[in-house]
């Protein structure tokens, strides 16, 4: 005769219940619950669009006889987050500040998946005297590569006065369709300041404009040939996102040598 506990169940049934309910508990209960509700990092993903840098040409500046090629830079977020930048310093530190020598620390504020964020610091902001506003560091930078893969020319590390300009992909999950980010601080001794580009946004630099351009005058002298026209976001990994240990490059190809038509122009002053 089988022994039974008082609810009459066979031993064996109620371990096996037991085990069962224990099971239940550890899959359910508050430990298992907490690791599914910790709130993640919705981060930004810059990436360079390609139609943009298709967006080149090549000028000879009247007055200097430099030839120009000028190239549209685009860096898109199209990530789950915004790149949001703020800048921080106190009044007496914007009092030091001098011409070519004005610059505000930066920090990226970070949003969280229940709705709170973090800042982490991201270098520096300088305000330029020519563009008169802000520019954030170290947004992209601008190669061009010979046929043998050799780089024959290289843009310092670019920095921007990021803003949503250009709708990117509306269908990423946080676009909105107003923009959020419209200026730098035209501020020379602003304390504190915000850039950054919304999901699913782009900021545009236009070729026209200085910094978006290379001075190719020695390349126009050889035979013609085709070049690799490259651009990176985020190149030192300095900005918190998705592709910060793989930034993303994108490229053109350009063809630039004796005999290849030339317009009139030249960069100016950016924004």
């Amino acid at each position: 005769m089988r022994r039974t506990i008082r609810s009459g169940r066979p031993v064996r049934t109620w371990i096996v219940v037991a085990v069962m309910a224990l099971g239940a508990l550890l899959t359910t209960g508050p430990g298992a619950a907490s690791a599914i509700d910790t709130p993640t990092d919705q981060l930004p993903a810059l990436e360079p669009l390609q139609q943009e840098l298709a967006d080149n040409d090549l000028v000879r500046e009247p007055d200097t006889g430099i030839t120009w090629l000028r190239f549209t830079g685009a860096p898109a977020n199209l990530g789950s987050g915004a790149m949001h930048i703020v800048g921080r310093r106190t009044k007496e530190e914007a009092a030091l500040a001098t011409p070519g020598n004005n610059v505000i620390p930066a920090y990226q504020r970070i949003s969280r998946s229940d709705g709170s964020s973090y800042e982490v610091p991201v270098g520096l902001m300088r305000f330029h005297d020519e563009h008169k506003h802000f520019h954030m560091d170290a947004i992209s930078r601008y190669r061009l590569i010979n046929s043998g893969g050799q780089v024959v020319r290289e843009s310092p590390k670019v920095a921007f006065c990021l803003v949503d300009l250009q709708i990117a992909d509306s269908t990423l999950p946080g676009f909105n369709v107003n923009p959020t980010y419209n200026s730098c601080s035209h501020n020379a001794n602003a304390t504190t300041l915000t850039m950054g580009i919304s999901v699913g946004w782009a900021d545009v630099y236009a070729k026209e404009l200085e910094g978006q351009s290379f001075d190719v005058s020695e390349l126009m002298n050889l035979p013609p040939q085709q070049y690799t026209l490259e651009m990176t976001t985020n190149p030192t990994g300095i900005l918190h996102e998705t592709n910060r240990t793989s930034p993303k490059t994108t490229s053109v190809q350009v063809t630039i040598g004796q005999g290849v038509p030339v317009g009139v122009g030249g960069p100016r002053p950016g924004v």
